[in-house]
């Protein structure tokens, strides 16, 4: 096999061959949780013989691809479980799935690929974690370079890394995109009488910082973000400055547990709820503001049915997430009180009919024909500085991936959180990322 790789790199001057390994490190899904994850016992690392290209009629043009780096995104979750969702489950003993960028290091047929190009990869055959796969030409994208993101702009552009294709210009990016202007459908203050206002859960998190810029430096909002502690309200209030006010949550939460009496997590919740409406009022009139015009949701729970009862007429609510249930065991039955798929938003039922409110949710897959103007706006508003690029919180190796996925859930991340698998074995001028 390394005979035919050294014959892929010999067609391509600008390359530096390099030799495979013969075994791989790849996470498999050995068994499906129902609460938290355990890595070592749901996620196992093994250790397994890199591809080699089949030997068939090789009429099916075929990359070798070398993993780059892994996104690490709450949707895996939903993916691990064997509940009905917009994609199939993961199956048992396959690789656990999720969007990737690769290198291709040997390519068989004709392809519009070559060695050294870095593509992107969502979550279908080639989206893996896993070092090394081989899959069809016509199942991965090369990642775009500058000009053909953005056309006859005067700003000289500057160098970010490949990871940017996974956070801003990647699934995340394009998340927040889709979410907020398509399903929350916000109007410039030219259009309305005053701002409108926007509260975005999860605000300080890879989609939720993106949504707040958008609202913010685009679409002239109001901002309300609601974060996980007082660096990430800061992050949101002082450095990014997308939010006109803040609410901890967490910080919320400790107090209401701290003074509560119980353990009981039906008391609990109802206290958090009450408990996070004051706050909800306090900084609307802070930002002197009635009531909520879109509210872009990655979590559920309290905080969900909270902001549905301040929204003002003809709201929108775009429904991206809901994490605080997915470590729930959605095999026992559970109460209104709690974060179940049923009870999730009828204690407000009423007031969204009244109000005549739209609540939506949506899957970023539902616009993929659209996605290439899309990244071309982003990137465009990202020169333009109204979307600050933001390092992510990059983890080293693929065996910390599951452990990651573990961190994302508790909110131990910074940003966007990557798993860097290995480092790029070919250097070719064109796929340096410029913005």
């Amino acid at each position: 096999f390394n005979q035919q790789l050294e014959s892929s790199y010999a067609e391509e001057p600008n390359s530096v061959a390099v030799m495979l390994p013969t075994h791989q490190k790849v996470v498999r899904l050995a068994h499906r949780p129902t609460t938290d994850i355990d890595p070592s016992y749901h996620l196992p690392l093994t250790y397994e013989s890199v591809p080699t290209f089949p030997d068939d009629d090789g009429k099916t043009p075929l990359v070798l691809l070398h993993r780059l780096y892994l996104s690490i995104d709450p949707a895996m979750r939903g993916w691990m479980s064997s509940a009905r969702s917009y994609l199939p489950p993961v199956a048992i003993n396959a690789v656990m799935r999720g969007a990737t960028l690769s290198e291709v290091v040997a390519v068989r047929g004709a392809s519009r690929l070559k060695v050294g190009d870095v593509v992107s990869e969502f979550a279908g055959e080639a989206g893996g974690w896993q070092e090394y796969v081989i899959v069809s030409a016509r199942s991965v994208r090369k990642i775009e370079t500058w000009s053909e993101l953005v056309d006859n702009h005067q700003q000289t552009p500057r160098e970010l890394p490949l990871t940017i294709h996974l956070s801003v210009l990647g699934t995340t990016g394009l998340t927040a995109y889709f979410g907020f202007i398509h399903v929350g459908c916000p109007r410039l203050p030219s259009e309305t009488k005053r701002p409108e206002v926007v509260l975005v859960n999860a605000a300080a998190g890879a989609v939720g910082s993106i949504v707040c810029q958008i609202a913010k430096n685009v679409y002239g909002c109001k901002v309300i973000g609601v974060a996980g502690s007082d660096a990430k309200c800061r992050l949101l209030i002082d450095d990014l400055k997308c939010c006109d006010a803040v609410i901890n949550y967490r910080e919320m939460e400790n107090e209401v547990e701290r003074g509560a009496g119980t353990a009981d997590p039906a008391e609990l919740f109802a206290l958090k709820s009450t408990e996070f409406q004051k706050r909800l009022r306090r900084v609307l009139k802070q930002i002197d503001a009635k009531g909520l015009d879109i509210v872009f949701d990655n979590v559920g729970g309290y905080q969900l049915n909270e902001c549905l009862s301040r929204l003002n007429y003809f709201a929108r609510v775009a429904i991206c997430g809901a994490i605080s249930g997915y470590n729930n065991d959605l095999t026992k039955q559970q109460t209104d009180n709690n974060v179940s798929p049923t009870g999730l938003y009828m204690k407000h039922g009423m007031a969204i009919i009244s109000l005549r409110a739209k609540i939506q949710g949506f899957i970023v897959l539902d616009y993929i024909k659209e996605w290439s103007n899309a990244k071309k706006e982003l990137a465009r508003w990202v020169l333009e500085g109204k979307i600050r690029y933001q390092k992510e919180d990059i983890r080293d190796g693929l065996e910390n991936a599951p452990s990651a996925l573990v961190d994302l859930f508790h909110g131990n991340n910074n940003g966007k959180l990557i798993v860097k698998v290995g480092e790029q074995q070919v250097k070719r001028k064109e796929i340096v990322s410029r913005l």
